[in-house]
């Protein structure tokens, strides 16, 4: 079973991590000099969330401003050339046809360097899981029922006609950013996915809200005895293990039915894909796998 990335901190701390790794992807969207330009302020970033989401005292402030720039550090020195293989191995396989096992083993290697991240902020953040008070847990649960507010309206709010839209377009904005506008074929490669994906707001809201609960609930208990790190550490790991495989066996079933498919719908888009059109995603990630190089060097 593919499995989930090691999530074992805090979800304004998890989102703010994510940022180191999925600059990969997300800033596809803008120049390469903005690539270079963005990496450099993802400890700022990072810092953001952390303070959104549980309101940093200035102690806590000054100590994580620290940590998170010793991962920035060790991000670049460490994992920027791991993303920078990985595009490479990509960039080999794009100008022919994949299958659905090649697209998933992909993202298995994307979860495996999530993971890695996941792991060094283990080390370098635990102690601040500790030394939150039960204001900044009340703040995190604040934060996610905002944040839950703005899912249920975008995807439980919306008919399924709109949803299903909604999903269609975006992914056809992810999918144009690599290959240049889509042809027929791949449109309706993505549309015939859409139409029949097993994606379910109700119960992934549903799934959302566990984690959630499970996650304050954790941090309740590590409040109660401070000074017990090791146990602290325990008590995240189960989170993350939790996280990883949710304990409804169903939805374990549902998540990797939903990454299955996705892998399905990849692999025939880009098979519906001209040879130019596969090229210019080719050299898309060249590009970003340049800029990594370059970071990583600096």
């Amino acid at each position: 079973m593919r499995w989930a990335p090691d999530v074992s901190l805090p979800v304004g701390l998890q989102r703010a991590l994510c940022l180191a790794l999925l600059l990969l992807w997300v800033l596809l969207l803008q120049a390469c000099s903005a690539v270079r330009l963005a990496y450099s302020q993802v400890p700022q970033l990072a810092y953001w969330q952390l303070d959104r989401y549980l309101d940093l005292s200035d102690a806590q402030t000054d100590r994580v401003r620290s940590e998170l720039d010793l991962l920035h550090q060790w991000h670049r020195s460490t994992m920027l050339p791991q993303h920078a293989r990985l595009l490479q191995q990509v960039q080999q396989q794009l100008p022919a046809t994949v299958t659905p096992d090649q697209a998933c083993r992909i993202y298995d290697e994307v979860r495996i360097q999530l993971d890695a991240v996941w792991a060094q902020a283990e080390q370098q953040l635990l102690w601040l899981a500790p030394q939150l008070s039960p204001a900044q847990i009340r703040t995190l649960e604040v934060q996610q029922a905002q944040s839950n507010a703005d899912w249920k309206k975008q995807w439980l709010d919306a008919s399924p006609e709109r949803m299903r839209e909604q999903r269609y377009k975006q992914l056809q904005s992810r999918a144009e950013t690599f290959y240049g506008t889509l042809d027929e074929p791949a449109r309706e490669a993505l549309r015939s996915y859409v139409a029949r994906s097993a994606f379910d707001p109700q119960r992934s809201y549903a799934e959302r809200l566990r984690r959630q609960k499970d996650l304050v609930g954790v941090l309740q208990s590590i409040a109660q005895d401070r000074s017990d790190h090791q146990r602290a550490l325990g008590l995240l790991r189960g989170y993350r293990d939790r996280f990883n495989a949710s304990p409804d066996l169903a939805y374990q079933r549902y998540a990797q039915r939903l990454v299955e498919e996705g892998c399905d719908a990849f692999a025939r888009m880009h098979n519906a894909m001209s040879p130019a059109q596969r090229m210019q995603a080719v050299q898309s990630l060249k590009g970003y796998e340049r800029d990594f190089w370059v970071l990583a060097a600096q």
